[in-house]
């Protein structure tokens, strides 16, 4: 393995800094597509195009015929999430840096360097499987690119199996399949309290002020205990069998080390009487993601805020719907906002949990390509994060596989993101292996899949 070779590879893809959320950014999204898509085309894929959109395009292609082979299906993301706050870095987002063993940057672990990983494991000259591409733009931002494209053209999907490589370890030195992903409902909530902001001398202590209108309102709907206050949003909600709570007690999770080292905080938070991983895995969440409004310029100005927004998300777990769980979050402001104040709720996108059966022969073609790798195989376990489409990859039946090569502590959506280098090389024989093991189990796959 050529390791100056493949970091110089992913450094180039690093540097692209395709911020899916930000329409400025939309011809670095572009060019991010046509780098997976030079790659797809250097392992001697043909009908590689791309779909769905000019500035954020479903990457698509087909790798060399392999008769009587199955399919697989590889799904992963090239966009990535605004780097701020950027004072945070110690080095520039996109300017991938190794220090330690690890290399930072933007989109290291959050997924380009799973993207790279998955690609850079494929035998150009004896690829062994019939591979399939969907490499998306909009994972960061609801993938309604995706969305609209798999609605139209379900076929995409259809494969024997599908690996989604976006997720990590549970621990060092241990790999993980995935059971279930937590949905999303990602909002904004907005009240208005006048027509205009007003001087806070002349109108203060009598007007109405947004912020703290919106304080209150926020308060309402998440208590200090953690409690979400929304009607019927917990009706829904089961707790995890007692085998798997059982399975969970065994895993090497720290709760010191998780507040120390990844929170990096002074405490934990949420409903006291669960544990951290059901707080993580099982519960859903109400998250405020930031206040717009009034003056936060340099110096002071004195206003009263006549309108106000809160940037706001739930992660929902198995049995819980979208749909629902909109309803009743419009129900809730509607109720909880005072006569004073006109709320209002913008739903910006989301989508449905996800479960998985794991016990399918992909799956354990895997935990032997870990085994033989890495000496340790696969433990199942539930994810708090969310990959909007997976419902989508898995319409046609086919198991759909979530793990990858990261670490809990890559620090996902934060500053410093980073990737551990073992894991990447490590990563790169494990799925070497792995479609060299399904590529001799035809009839197996094709059977269950």
């Amino acid at each position: 393995m050529d390791q100056e070779r493949l970091l110089r590879e992913l450094n180039e893809f690093l540097r692209i800094p395709s911020i899916s959320t930000l329409p400025a950014h939309n011809q670095d999204c572009r060019a991010a597509a046509e780098w997976v898509a030079a790659e797809l085309e250097r392992l001697g894929c043909h009908d590689v195009a791309f779909l769905g959109s000019d500035t954020h395009p479903v990457v698509w292609g087909k790798g060399p015929d392999v008769p009587g082979a199955p399919t697989l299906l590889l799904y992963g993301h090239y966009d990535v999430q605004p780097p701020d706050p950027l004072a945070e870095w110690t080095t520039p987002p996109f300017e991938p840096t190794q220090r330690d063993g690890k290399l930072f940057a933007r989109g290291a672990a959050d997924d380009k360097g799973q993207v790279f990983c998955l690609l850079k494991a494929i035998d150009s000259k004896n690829p062994r499987v019939n591979f399939r591409f969907l490499i998306e733009g909009e994972e960061e931002y609801g993938s309604k690119v995706l969305f609209d494209l798999l609605k139209r053209e379900p076929q995409r999907v259809r494969a024997d199996a599908v690996v989604v490589a976006d997720m990590s370890y549970v621990a060092p030195g241990r790999p993980a399949v995935y059971s279930t992903l937590r949905g999303l409902c990602y909002a904004e909530i907005s009240v208005r309290t006048s027509k205009t902001d007003l001087h806070s001398g002349e109108y203060g202590g009598a007007a109405p002020n947004a912020h703290e209108e919106l304080a209150r309102l926020l308060t309402r709907l998440k208590g200090a205990d953690g409690k979400i206050n929304i009607p019927g949003f917990y009706t829904a909600v089961k707790r995890p069998s007692k085998a798997e709570l059982a399975a969970w007690k065994k895993l090497p999770f720290n709760e010191k080390d998780f507040l120390n080292k990844r929170v990096q905080g002074k405490g934990l938070v949420g409903l006291k009487k669960y544990s951290v991983l059901e707080r993580l895995w099982a519960l859903p969440t109400f998250e405020i993601h930031g206040i717009l409004g009034g003056f936060t310029g340099e110096g002071a100005k004195t206003v009263i805020p006549a309108a106000a927004t809160a940037k706001v998300s739930m992660r929902l777990v198995p049995n819980q719907k979208l749909a629902t769980v909109e309803r009743q979050l419009t129900a809730a402001v509607k109720r909880l906002a005072p006569k004073h104040v006109t709320a209002s709720v913008r739903f910006l996108h989301g989508a449905d949990p996800a479960q998985i059966k794991v016990d399918s022969l992909p799956f354990q073609l895997l935990d032997q390509a870990f085994k033989k790798v890495t000496g340790r195989g696969t433990v199942p376990a539930r994810a708090g994060g969310s990959i909007p489409v997976v419902p989508a990859l898995a319409s046609a039946g086919a198991p759909v596989i979530l793990t990858g090569i990261g670490l809990p502590d890559d620090r996902l959506h934060a500053p410093n993101e980073k990737l551990d280098l073992k894991q990447l090389w490590d990563g790169i024989e494990v799925f070497r292996t792995f479609y060299e093991l399904l590529g001799s189990q035809e009839s197996g796959v094709r059977s269950r899949g």
